[in-house]
């Protein structure tokens, strides 16, 4: 199978540093996956050649795409992975938000698709995700319609898949099938958001609210939410088969993880001084905290140092 990864990112520095750790992290630890083409996608503004040429020279093969940002929220560019790079280029997209370190092989994570018991790929979100949805059935209704299926069974009961999708994988034909339901609910779901947030904001709306007096018409409390149900709403409509991933694939650090994501609520590192002197006394921290994921995060910072001379 032609396996490839997409990762979406600003050309901060901050954003820049986080794609370093991530590619290094891959070459090194991925196992079968670690030699898998790269496609990086920037918003709006294309990398400066000098990036560009770091970056082809340490973690080739990897090419780069510039593409319209897309603005609902901060979290909507991530699925410019499904048009900046062509499906006909690949058996299967892997995704990783660009704040995730490898940690361990990779070999297995496809085995669902490659099976065929599924199409798409991707870790249950937790309460924090999930409960900043108020109604999640009655979107179900209104994008998927009444005869929507899809439920997965999870700890023996059945649910509406839920995402977190800082990790993901597709097979070309998910990706076709979602792509564009995935955007457009994203805008749909946040512009009724906006409208209503602006409506109960109103200082004479706003404490009969506060006080339970009236009930809110959200469906979701949160925009930062909205990309990951619009994602699940979009399988659930064209039927794609989905399973969740093992939380090893996409963790905060708490287990003996194969991906760490580093979320930005535990892991308050400067991320654009990742590699300056500035950054000894995080890391000597984090060599020392009793979270798996921070000793293993300052490890692979500092390994990176080392093998391209960042020091």
């Amino acid at each position: 199978m032609k396996i490839h990864l997409g990762m979406v990112s600003e050309t901060t520095s901050s954003f820049l540093n986080q794609v370093t750790l991530c590619l290094f992290s891959l070459r090194r630890n991925g196992g079968a996956l670690s030699d898998i083409p790269v496609t990086l996608i920037t918003n709006n503004d294309p990398l400066s050649e000098d990036v560009a040429s770091f970056f082809r020279k340490h973690f080739s093969p990897i090419e780069f795409r510039t593409f319209p940002r897309l603005g609902a929220i901060a979290q909507t560019s991530k699925l410019s992975v499904f048009y900046a790079i062509d499906p006909s280029e690949y058996d299967v997209l892997m995704y990783l938000d660009c704040d995730t370190v490898v940690r361990k092989s990779l070999d297995n994570i496809l085995d669902p698709i490659r099976s065929g018991e599924a199409q798409f790929l991707c870790r249950r979100g937790g309460l924090t995700d999930r409960n900043r949805f108020v109604d999640f059935d009655s979107l179900v209704t209104r994008f998927c319609g009444t005869e929507a299926a899809g439920k997965i069974v999870y700890e023996g009961e059945k649910e509406w898949p839920m995402f977190n999708s800082g990790v993901f994988l597709a097979s070309s034909e998910a990706v076709r099938a979602i792509r564009r339901d995935a955007i457009d609910f994203t805008y749909s779901i946040y512009d009724e958001w906006l409208r209503i947030s602006g409506v109960e904001g109103l200082p004479v709306l706003r404490k009969l609210f506060r006080l339970n007096l009236l009930p809110s018409r959200q469906k979701v409390r949160e925009s930062w939410t909205i990309e990951q149900g619009a994602l699940a709403l979009s399988c659930i409509k064209a039927a794609v088969p989905v399973q969740y991933l093992d939380e090893i694939y996409n963790s905060w650090g708490n287990l003996d993880f194969r991906i760490l994501h580093c979320f930005k609520s535990a892991y308050k590192f400067d991320r654009a001084e990742m590699y300056s002197p500035n950054a000894e006394t995080w890391l000597s921290d984090y060599s020392n905290s009793d979270l798996l994921g921070k000793v293993f995060l300052a490890e692979m910072v500092r390994a990176l140092k080392v093998k391209l001379d960042l020091a």
